[in-house]
Formats: structure tokens, sequence, C-alpha cells
């Protein structure tokens, strides 16, 4: 494997070498050595060492962006779940309980309609009562007219 050209610049086997670390001592020795004099081939290293950094940089960017995303998945997963068995349980508490059972639908409609009799009921009783103590009223009024025309001292 050859590290430099017929012009005596570095290769791309040499910065191959060069930037992955692959190069044995001596080679590296060499390398480094004309990097120190030749402005051409330090450019060619600098970008090739771009090339390598960005690399890295996505990748680590790839890894917390899907890490991210499988914890957000999981959060999303788990809420929706949560909400789903909050559900479940609502559902079953009301279905044990009758609430959704036609029989005790029609149950509470008996209730309601004899509490509605018994309100007519009372209702009346209420107005007879009413309509009583109206009339024992009006005999009370009509006895002290009765007696106010009465002069003093008569009887």
């Amino acid at each position: 494997m050859t590290i430099f050209n017929q012009n005596g610049h570095i290769t791309a086997e040499g910065f191959f070498l060069l930037v992955t670390e692959k190069a044995s001592e001596m080679q590296r020795l060499e390398l480094s050595e004309h990097l120190s004099f030749c402005d051409r081939c330090l450019e060619q290293y600098l970008i090739e060492m771009e090339k390598i950094t960005l690399l890295e940089i996505e990748e680590n960017i790839a890894k917390r962006v899907i890490k991210r995303v499988k914890h957000k998945t999981a959060f999303l997963a788990q809420k929706r779940f949560g909400t789903a068995v909050a559900a479940a349980c609502i559902s079953m508490i009301l279905w044990t309980s009758g609430a959704f059972s036609w029989t005790t639908m029609a149950q509470q409609y008996d209730t309601v309609e004899r509490f509605e009799e018994e309100l007519e009921k009372f209702s009346w009783q209420n107005q007879n009562v009413l309509h009583d103590v109206s009339q024992k009223y009006q005999q009370i009024l009509d006895k002290l007219d009765w007696r106010e025309k009465i002069p003093y001292g008569e009887k």
C-alpha cells in the first residue's frame, strides 16, 4: 500500500490510513512530516477530517433522535393505554352498578311516576287545606265586621 504518489503527495489510501488512525507508527511519522510542509496535502487532510467529523456528529444526532422518537412513542402509547384502561374501569363500574340496565331504567321511571302521583295528591291536599284556612279566615273577618255594626253596650 503506497501512501505517497509519484509527485510526492499523499494518496487517497494514505489519507484513509491517517484519518482512520490505522497507519503504523512509521507511516504516521512520514505523513505528519509531509503535512508540516505541504499546504496542498494539509488542505486535503482537513477536508477529509471534516467529512469524518460530520459523519460522527450525524451518527450521534441520529442516535439521539431515534432515542427521543422511541421515548415519545412509548409515552404516547402509555398515555393512550392509560386512557383506555381508565375508560374500561369506568365502564365496568357503571355496568356492574346497573346504570345500563333497562330494568333499572324502568324502575327509575316507575319511581318517578309514583313520585309525581304523590306530589299531585299532596298538592290537592295542600290546596284543600289552604281553601279551608281561607274560609275560616273569612268567617273570622265576617264576625269582626258584624261586631263592629253593633253599638257599644248593646248585645
